[in-house]
């Protein structure tokens, strides 16, 4: 966990672009990439911010490089529907963005960004949650999907 995830979806979206440039293999356009682009942004920031709001409500840490500063678990709200709303939102807004860019083969990095934030972030996080959290996070985990 020393990436910072906000880095991580950079990366896949630089990944995206090169790939968009480099290696184009069905471009697409037209209003309807531009609406599910932006579609899938709106949802993306929307995730986001809920998520943000409800962490700063329950007064515990935003910081994903070290989850044993979380004072409280986080689990109404959109944390009823998934336990990692703010990497929700960032998969969305990588999707956007591969929207934008219009071709195909940028789709790829999204559910790549989703196996290494599965690998390289939210295992370790989970952990540190239980650890911190016991039962009360196995039970929520056990509820509530990683992803949606």
């Amino acid at each position: 966990m020393k990436i910072p995830p906000v880095l991580q979806s950079l990366i896949a979206a630089a990944i995206a672009w090169g790939l968009a440039r480099f290696v184009p293999v069905f471009s697409f356009s037209g209003w309807y990439s531009g609406f599910t682009a932006l579609a899938s942004a709106i949802i993306g920031v929307g995730f986001l911010a809920v998520a943000l709001k409800l962490f700063r409500v329950h007064k515990t840490t935003v910081d994903p490089l070290d989850p044993s500063k979380a004072h409280n678990l986080v689990v109404t709200g959109i944390y009823r529907i998934t336990r990692n709303p703010m990497y929700v939102g960032m998969a969305f807004l990588l999707l956007a963005w591969c929207l934008y860019l219009g071709d195909l083969v940028t789709i790829a990095t999204v559910p790549l960004f989703i196996i290494v934030m599965n690998e390289l972030q939210i295992k370790g996080e989970e952990r540190a949650l239980s650890q911190k959290f016991g039962k009360e996070y196995e039970t929520y985990k056990q509820r509530v999907r990683r992803w949606l």
